[in-house]
């Protein structure tokens, strides 16, 4: 009786349980533990896994969208920003000074897009600065700054923007207040209702409810029903394992 019980809710486990997928892969270890951290928070199941180059996460099937939705939401896996190391290495050729002005501007709207990605609700931080104009004869036009941020509905932005071109002016020497542009976009939600946990809570339901005729039913069939399960459970393993292959190839 305990084999039969054992075949039976290996079975069981098997159409219970998604196919795992990966979420992300090559991730920082502490940046991992955060995305971990915040899936779990929303009942989520997650696990992660150390590999050569980095540390991948995987996710049911099932909870896929909600996971990126959630993650994204959140500003998950942070912007990787470059670096003046990066920009300016030791064993660089001499490049032209308008090579090298262009190199220092783009490290400014980095540097920048790195403050505002810190801020609470911020999922998306670009700044673009306009360097000034020389014409023959004529002053220079002054820089300006444009400044696109999406950030999460859950936030107020909008009560920040002031703050915000504060923070670009005082970033920027010689610009002038009037010259910074902001356009803030709020996200959208594109999370899916919890189907498949309903579903498998309906299932689990039924199979308690019917728990003593299950038992009584395994007792009388024992053998034919190994015979069966074992057919069925070696045609569901290749159908997951098929399946599997072909989503991650």
């Amino acid at each position: 009786m305990k084999v039969h019980r054992i075949v039976f809710l290996t079975v069981l486990t098997f159409f219970l349980t998604a196919c795992d997928v990966d979420l992300y892969r090559s991730l920082p270890e502490d940046e991992a533990n955060q995305m971990l951290a915040l899936l779990m928070q929303h009942h989520i199941d997650a696990e992660k896994k150390q590999e050569e180059d980095g540390v991948t996460l995987r996710v049911e099937q099932s909870q896929f969208i909600n996971a990126v939705e959630l993650l994204r939401l959140n500003g998950y896996p942070h912007r990787q920003f470059t670096t003046a190391d990066k920009m300016f290495p030791a064993n660089q050729l001499v490049v032209s000074p308008q090579e090298e002005q262009q190199k220092i501007n783009f490290l400014k709207e980095q540097r920048i897009e790195g403050m505002l990605s810190q801020m609470e609700g911020v999922i998306n931080a670009k700044v673009t600065i306009a360097l000034p104009t020389y014409d023959e004869g004529s002053n220079a036009s002054p820089s300006s700054v444009a400044v696109f941020i999406k950030y999460s509905p859950q936030v107020n932005m909008e009560a920040f923007r002031v703050k915000i071109k504060d923070l670009i002016e005082m970033s920027i020497p010689g610009l002038q207040y009037s010259k910074i542009s902001i356009l803030m976009q709020p996200a959208e939600f594109r999370m899916v209702p919890d189907v498949p946990a309903r579903q498998t809570s309906w299932i689990m339901d039924v199979i308690n409810a019917n728990k003593g005729k299950v038992e009584k039913w395994l007792m009388k069939y024992p053998y034919q029903l190994m015979l069966s399960l074992t057919g069925l459970l070696l045609g569901v393993g290749i159908l997951i394992g098929y399946f599997c292959l072909r989503r991650r190839f």
